[in-house]
């Protein structure tokens, strides 16, 4: 039984010592912010570091956070070749990051009265198909329904080469197709679309893509460090593009044709510059707060004009990556709170927009998991042998999957046997290298196999 008395006489020694010991939590909790941003620091470099355990980042980092740029590191390989490591002034590739700068090139003429957005397409390319149809607005937002120019074959092998290639093809591999949809009723990404945004600037301007993009951004924001014909680019800050890297192997690759990629994804830059470009957006020095207000709305799958934008841990994340062989980026935002991330790679990266979100989790003290490297496990012989047999890809490429005592391999044609392993009853994946291998065996369907490798996908049917 407790006597009240006792209740009294603890109450008084709380009141007494919370009293005495204020001062003291007071001092604790100035220290706190000093030390939470020293451990968000260690957090977000442990976050970095597991990605570029499992071989999916190698780059820079540049985090904004409090009002201040309180993280910027660089991890791995500029030149595996030299041994030169990335730098915080290494200069990346951003692939499709470029369309939130054509992006704001348009809405910038909007502004001047230069165009409307809801424009039909006709008005700046009399004779493109259901050009009437087709609205300004329907290619900032990926509602246009125009075919992908990355569908066509001969532009996915120009692409990987130096041609160069005249003003007048750069519709051609996409404007004689038949829409996939009509416009304004769904949404799917496409490049396509930018390029014809490419194509508006340039005749409202009388500039080239490139020199509008530099008078109307690059040159207000100082951005001195950012440009567009990366295989031209003469710089020792210049990174390698890398399909796949670790540390035992290095896989060079091609870079990507700047005259195709154009106002969809040819655009360069360092974290710095596009730390300019985050403080331009959010102080709004190149277009209004109305305007980037408009640019950031979402429409149809959540896409507004040039940006993602989600919702996460109950926040407005805007944000866009960029992906093409060689080189990855990603760039978020969340201008009420003064956050920014700014992730760039010279390696095919399709995890980085998940580091980026981790990322925001560590800053925003929100529970997240760490990628772990894949683990082989073992299967039983009778599902291994099923999955055996020669997969057809087409009448000249045949993929060759091959069960010796339990263990399965893939030979593609008369090449090389690599052995495969099993991460589940279904996905397989090689030791060291970024292909992934999935069998699906579907009743009253065809058997086939998929491979994944870097941004490349395959299916083949088994004979």
């Amino acid at each position: 039984m407790r006597h009240k008395h006792t209740v009294f006489f603890l109450g008084c020694i709380t009141f007494f010592l919370s009293a005495f010991l204020s001062p003291l939590k007071a001092q604790k909790k100035a220290d706190n912010p000093e030390e939470n941003i020293e451990r968000k620091k260690q957090a977000i470099d442990s976050v970095i570091q597991s990605y570029a355990g499992i071989n999916k980042f190698n780059g820079t980092a540049l985090i904004h956070y409090q009002h201040k740029t309180f993280f910027e590191k660089s991890y791995g390989w500029q030149d595996a070749e030299k041994k030169i490591l990335n730098q915080d002034k290494s200069i990346y590739q951003i692939a499709s990051l470029t369309k939130s700068f054509t992006a704001l090139v348009i809405i910038k003429l909007s502004e001047e009265g230069k165009l409307s957005v809801k424009d039909p397409l006709s008005k700046f390319i009399p004779d493109y198909p259901r050009g009437n149809e087709i609205t300004v607005e329907n290619l900032l937002n990926h509602t246009s329904g125009i075919y992908e120019a990355l569908r066509n074959k001969e532009y996915f092998r120009l692409i990987h080469t130096g041609e160069k290639i005249p003003k007048s093809r750069e519709t051609s591999f996409f404007k004689d197709e038949p829409l996939d949809f009509d416009p304004g009723t769904q949404f799917s990404y496409t490049n396509s679309g930018y390029i014809l945004l490419g194509i508006i600037i340039e005749k409202i301007t009388g500039l080239s893509y490139e020199e509008a993009v530099t008078k109307f951004i690059l040159e207000p924001l100082e951005m001195n460090h950012t440009g567009f014909d990366y295989p031209a680019l003469k710089s020792p800050d210049k990174t390698v593009p890398y399909s796949y890297i670790s540390k035992t192997k290095q896989v060079k690759t091609e870079i990507w044709n700047p005259d195709l990629t154009g106002s969809a994804g040819q655009i360069y830059s360092t974290a710095e510059d596009l730390y300019k470009y985050y403080t331009g957006l959010r102080d709004y020095k190149i277009v209004s707060k109305e305007a980037f207000k408009k640019a950031t709305t979402p429409y149809l799958s959540g896409y507004g004009y040039g940006w993602f934008i989600d919702d996460l841990y109950g926040k407005k994340l805007i944000n866009h990556g960029g992906n093409i062989e060689g080189a990855t980026s990603y760039f978020a935002m969340l201008p009420e709170e003064d956050i920014c991330i700014i992730l760039l790679n010279n390696i095919t990266s399709k995890k980085l927009e998940k580091a980026g979100n981790t990322i925001l989790a560590v800053l925003l003290d929100q529970p997240y998991d760490l990628p772990k490297p894949k683990k082989e496990i073992t299967l039983d012989p009778v599902i291994v042998k099923k999955y055996a047999g020669n997969y057809v890809l087409s009448k000249d490429e045949t993929i060759h999957i091959i069960d010796k005592n339990g263990q399965l391999f893939i030979q593609n044609n008369t090449g090389p046997k690599v052995r495969i392993l099993a991460e589940k009853e279904d996905a397989f994946f090689l030791q060291d290298g970024d292909t992934e291998i999935t069998f699906v065996f579907k009743k009253g369907e065809k058997d086939v196999v998929m491979i994944k490798k870097g941004l490349s996908s395959k299916t083949a049917e088994k004979q």
